[in-house]
């Protein structure tokens, strides 16, 4: 404000026009509006249309905002925003201005202010002081009343109309050279004659370039009169969004901390931002246990904390509870209450922003995120722990919050209490909740009076931390801790110990391997089946061995599987049979699989249902699992356990790659790379990129396929972990298949199992293997894997390996016994859920029948090849089926240049030559000698008339019109 400006009421105005005061308001819900689309007169945003990079989460509300506000060049179109305190209004407002401003508008701005909402034209002297140049160039009337109103020099203040007037005329004279844009952030605090003013120029656009943006506070009452104009609530940022916003401002916040930070923030930025800053230090790290009191910042106390204050004791001992029991049940609060009047003064307080009642769901919540914490963060540490005990009370019949508000309540070692704790700890994990598992078990392991007890406790909190939540510092700290305290030869030590070897240190399997060993046979006492600290070590040297791929590294896991009493439990003893060698052992575990199966979909422990689906692959029984491992999918997505969350994505991969879901395969392999990298997970990374080089591979982008494998060989390789090697070897011999190198494809397919044995990762591809043979002329390698695959018994273990039995040995057969292993191939029972499988077969198949001269038995085949290829976009087996469908053609009809005809076999192998294929490489597609395609492109080219490979291109293309393909 200028020093002339004068603190003075408006004068009355005439009836029917502007009012010279007008009490606050508080505005109605907005009727729902469709958002129009954005219009592509003029680009008013960046070029991609999406918002610039520091700002997150907020690309469709930019776009929404852009929609309504219409293009630039066109006439104005008015806009409130709305929206909850620190839901970013004015960053938003900042964006679009700054979008408007390069779009080449005049974006003038003014912002309310508190102290100077009682001064009259005070937002309008910030709106309008960078154009007090253009003051002189207005007529007198209009200049006069401006200078009055924004107070320079002494003449009265006049009449509201008259100025709103004034700046009508003003901002339309200007936007005669250039659109208009006016932006008021803090609507609320606007003082009431610029209100006036405002909410005049606001409703008069038409044939004008002027645009109106203005926020204010959800509910918020304003002297704007708002009526009529188009609304937008600005919306809480979705989970991702907030995960990005707290992972770029607080890339060290620990996991436990973030997902608290997450929940308590229920995506409010400002929220998300303010919380954590206290925890920038030395806490960044953060303990396991989260403590109940979230530091407050300066600005959150002075935003909330005083309005907590103003409350009596006994209110603010009412939503001591409500936030500390973070159900939203009302009961707590009739429960809390022993003074009626205290929930009087609650009740006052709703309209005071503080609470809000939903009565139709029957839950009470506070309206701002930081209420909550600003609520806890004002409270004393004898008040928490009353509320706690009081809570625990009222919890009797929900074991888990009972014991956690115990916990709370505890301040000295109480066994009682730990053992509850830790029983609450072990449902939390079950269930999958793996940040609320740590964070118990961890408080238990702090109320345990004897050493051995809070050294056990503090390592099962490790462990989940290390296995589970992906925090895999805060486990390492609960790990020194756990030894510290008591943990001699402890088997849960050990697998955690080993998780972060593998994870957190250099990934190197043998020492991972050898700490695991040395643990459990030291330290299992009586190897009882019963001791879930043994058992869960036996399941992380079950996957250490697997991913090793050594049989050495097997010997000492069997040696303590033999040893446990009564017997092995019969989920981890089904995951041996089916990991181990499940060639040999894998159709013995199929009776456990079923029990084990028949029960899953009443499952809620995620460790249980990956575990199931990690023995339901060679069986082909993962599609029994999908819906129970989508649930583990949304849970992880919801902060669940993270490493479960990892295995179900490996599972669907696993199931959607030969099921034909190609494209959802892609989504899922990707998210599992984002979370090994978010969650510090690197050794499952892999994997996932093992799914993108089998779908590089069958989709023809071969190079992609094989930067893949050697970058996972890369890894692998100096960390021992041989399975991964193996798994990359396929996605090579895929990718080789697809561009006709046999001789490449042959060498990777044995690399991970010999011709004649069944390793446990060849079972998938052992068909590959036996075409690559072929495809080279190793009959005897073909025929031997052939036989090995029978005398193993592999189709009775599946479906899939059923079909892929029958049509390896179609391909190994004779021509007289041929069609007979092709039709059981296609007869399999549903031998339609693995499209491209069975496309292959009749790939083959068609070749086969084409050779025997049976031409229209070969089309069909391939007909129906040729659509399954197409559909999942496998590229080069569709090229290659429907060269063989134009080749069939060609049987029909023959060929003809001059007086000269072609056969068949003739024009596939000119046309081969043609395309600049090698003798060599054109008898391993067309099952001939090198020598014996020399013969025939020898008689060839008399008969076309030219000596040279170089020629047969443009000889092949003046074949008769019949003859063309």
């Amino acid at each position: 404000m200028s020093p002339g400006a004068r603190v003075e009421p408006l004068p009355p105005a005439p009836a029917g026009h502007l009012p010279s005061r007008r009490p606050r308001h508080r505005p109605a819900p907005a009727p729902h509006r469709a958002v129009p689309e954005p219009s592509s007169d003029t680009v008013w945003w960046d070029a991609d249309g999406g918002p610039p990079p520091e700002v997150v989460g907020r690309a469709r509300q930019l776009q929404e905002i852009r929609a309504l506000l219409g293009p630039v060049t066109a006439a104005g179109r008015p806009l409130l925003l709305s929206g909850e305190p620190g839901v970013g209004k004015s960053v938003l407002l900042g964006e679009v201005a700054r979008a408007m401003s390069g779009a080449g508008a005049h974006v003038l701005s003014a912002v309310g202010v508190r102290f100077e909402a009682e001064l009259a034209y005070a937002g309008l002297h910030q709106l309008l002081s960078p154009l007090n140049d253009r003051f002189a160039r207005m007529e007198d009337t209009h200049r006069k009343v401006l200078r009055s109103a924004l107070g320079y020099g002494g003449a009265p203040v006049p009449d509201g109309t008259h100025v709103a007037d004034s700046v009508l005329f003003l901002l339309r004279q200007l936007a005669t050279e250039k659109p208009v844009f006016l932006v008021v952030d803090d609507l609320t605090w606007l003082d009431l004659a610029s209100s006036a003013v405002l909410g005049f120029v606001a409703r008069r656009p038409a044939g004008s370039r002027i645009g109106f943006l203005a926020a204010s506070r959800s509910g918020a009452e304003t002297f704007f009169e708002g009526a009529g104009l188009a609304r937008y609530e600005v919306p809480p940022l979705d989970r991702d969004a907030a995960v990005e916003l707290l992972g770029a401002r607080f890339p060290g916040l620990a996991a436990p901390v973030r997902d608290r930070v997450l929940a308590q923030a229920q995506g409010n930025p400002l929220a998300l931002v303010e919380l954590p800053v206290a925890l920038s230090g030395p806490q960044c790290g953060a303990p396991a246990d989260p403590p109940d009191v979230l530091p407050l910042s300066p600005r959150v106390r002075s935003l909330h904390a005083s309005r907590v204050a103003g409350l009596p004791a006994a209110s603010r001992r009412l939503l001591l509870l409500l936030a500390l029991d973070d159900t939203g049940d009302p009961g707590v609060l009739r429960a809390g209450s022993e003074d009626p009047k205290a929930l009087a003064a609650l009740a006052a307080a709703e309209p005071d922003r503080l609470i809000t009642v939903d009565g139709a769901n029957r839950r009470v919540s506070f309206r701002h995120p930081l209420m909550k914490a600003a609520v806890i963060g004002t409270s004393t540490l004898t008040e928490r722990c009353q509320a706690h005990r009081a809570l625990a009370d009222m919890r009797a019949d929900t074991p888990e919050r009972r014991a956690w508000h115990l916990g709370r309540a505890t301040l000295v070692p109480d066994e009682r209490v730990a053992a509850l704790l830790e029983e609450a700890g072990r449902r939390a994990a079950r269930r999958g909740d793996a940040t609320a598992a740590v964070a118990t078990f961890t408080r238990a392991a702090e109320l345990s009076p004897r050493p051995a007890d809070r050294g056990r406790r503090l390592a099962r909190a490790a462990h989940l931390g290390a296995d589970a939540a992906g925090d895999l510092r805060a486990a390492s700290d609960l790990l020194d801790r756990a030894r510290r305290a008591d943990l001699t030869g402890s088997p849960l030590a050990a697998a955690t110990a080993a998780l972060l070897l593998l994870n957190g240190g250099d990934g190197d399997l043998d020492m991972a391997h050898r700490v695991l060993v040395e643990a459990i046979e030291t330290g299992a006492h009586g190897y009882d089946a019963g001791d879930e600290a043994l058992v869960e070590a036996l399941h992380v040297l079950l996957l250490v061995c697997w991913a090793g791929g050594r049989d050495d590294l097997w010997e000492p896991f069997h040696a303590a599987l033999d040893r446990l009493k009564p017997a092995p439990p019969a989920l981890l003893s089904a995951c041996v049979r089916m990991l181990a060698d499940p060639a040999r052992t894998g159709s013995t575990g199929r009776r456990e699989l079923d029990s084990v199966l028949a029960r899953i979909r009443n499952e809620e422990d995620p460790g249980r249902i990956v575990r199931a689906g990690t023995f339901s692959v060679h069986p082909d029984r993962l599609a029994e699992l999908r819906n129970v491992s989508w649930r583990v999918i949304r849970q992880g997505r919801g902060g669940g356990h993270v490493r479960r969350h990892l295995d179900a994505l490996m599972h669907l991969c696993g199931q959607d790659f030969p099921g034909g879901r190609w494209e959802e395969a892609a989504t899922l392999a990707a998210e599992g790379l984002r979370i090994c990298e978010e969650r510090q997970y690197p050794f499952f990374s892999w994997y996932f990129a093992y799914h993108q080089a089998l779908l590089a591979a069958v989709r023809g982008h071969a190079e992609e396929s094989r930067s893949l494998a050697d970058r996972i060989t890369h890894w692998a390789v100096p960390r021992g972990a041989l399975g991964a090697v193996a798994l990359a070897d396929h996605a090579r011999v895929l990718a080789e298949l697809g561009t006709g190198d046999y001789e490449s494809a042959y060498r990777h397919a044995v690399a991970i199992s010999p011709a004649g044995r069944l390793a446990p990762y060849a079972l998938s591809c052992c068909m590959d293997l036996v075409e690559a043979a072929l495809r080279t002329r190793r009959t005897a390698e073909a025929e031997a894997h052939v036989s090995a695959m029978r005398e193993a018994g592999l189709a009775a273990l599946s479906p899939r390996l059923a079909l892929l039995v029958a049509g390896s040995a179609a391909l190994v057969a004779p021509e007289d016994r041929a069609v007979g292993f092709f039709e059981e191939a296609l007869a399999v029972p549903g031998a339609e859920r693995w499209p491209f499988d069975l496309a292959r077969i009749r790939l083959a198949y068609g070749e086969r029948l084409r050779r025997m001269r049976f031409v229209t038995e070969a089309r069909a085949q391939l007909v129906a090849a040729a659509e399954v290829f197409e559909r999942l976009g496998a590229r080069p087996w569709a090229d290659r089926t429907a060269a063989e469908l134009r080749a069939t053609r060609r049987s029909r009809t023959g060929a003809t240049h001059g007086s000269v005809t072609l056969t068949a076999q003739e024009q596939e192998i000119a046309a081969l030559a043609a395309s600049g294929m090698t003798n060599k490489q054109i008898g391993e597609r067309l099952h001939l000698s090198p020598r014996t395609v020399g013969t025939h492109l020898y008689q060839l080219f008399p008969k076309l008339g030219i000596a040279s490979r170089a020629a047969l291109r443009d000889a092949l293309a003046s074949l008769s019109p019949g003859a063309a393909f």
